[in-house]
């Protein structure tokens, strides 16, 4: 599975205070800059925008409705981390609706728009041979834009893009595992040539293996490293607990 966001926030120059510190925490957030479970600084943010308390508090709160800062009263304001439960779920979202924009690509996909899904694929392809992750993440936005715009349908893109920035704070680790660049590059060409063919049942069972199994790897490696920072943090804390002599 490949979550990165062909869009990233930017805030246009007549936004306000609170806009700019929203947008600006949104993009690292979403880029990883700012891991699940990291700290917010509410002080920090201050001095860093050179803005009073109101406009930074006003921030964190649409962030938090929006879901990607946690609150917690006494405790601190973090980067919300997802439960393994809400990744699964979320997975399983994602996995219906880009195998429903892929059907909607293989039945309604236009000669011209064929071509740019070939164009797209090459370009991915590229980037998988040079093993350059960074340039493989924007090839492959690139490559399932393409595909949501040969579905034709703004809805369900619309849905797919919500659930694709739920998992993006997570995205950084899908192309961690040795070979998944490999990987995911044949499972595009399926796909691509599966729409091309016009062959929704091929498009379907392609577009969900490649979900299904990217996803299962980004998932294995998030809850690999969060078992180990739990055992880290076990460890120091017995170290602590040790009397000295």
């Amino acid at each position: 599975m490949d979550l990165d966001l062909s869009r990233e926030p930017s805030a246009p120059a007549s936004s306000s205070m609170q806009d700019r510190i929203r947008l600006s925490l949104e993009k690292e957030i979403l880029s990883g800059k700012r891991p699940p479970g990291s700290a917010i600084d509410e002080k920090a943010l201050a001095a860093r925008f050179q803005a009073s308390r109101t406009p930074v508090r006003e921030a964190l709160l649409v962030l938090a409705t929006q879901g990607l800062i946690s609150i917690v009263p006494r405790s601190g304001i973090f980067v919300r981390r997802a439960t393994a439960g809400e990744l699964i779920a979320t997975l399983e979202t994602l996995c219906e609706l880009e195998a429903a924009l892929a059907r909607l690509a293989a039945r309604r996909a236009t000669p011209t728009q064929h071509r740019e899904l070939k164009a797209a694929l090459a370009k991915a392809s590229d980037r998988a041979v040079a093993a350059d992750r960074p340039g493989y993440q924007k090839a492959n936005a690139v490559l399932h834009e393409a595909i949501y715009r040969a579905s034709g349908n703004s809805v369900l893109v619309e849905h797919v893009r919500n659930v694709r920035r739920a998992l993006a704070a997570y995205r950084q680790r899908g192309f961690d595992q040795p070979g998944r660049l490999a990987a995911s590059n044949a499972e595009h060409r399926e796909i691509v040539a599966a729409i091309c063919a016009g062959n929704q049942t091929r498009v379907d069972e392609a577009m969900r293996r490649h979900i299904n199994v990217g996803g299962d790897a980004m998932t294995a490696l998030v809850m690999a490293a969060e078992a180990g920072a739990v055992a880290s943090t076990s460890g120091g804390a017995r170290r602590q607990k040790k009397p000295a002599y």
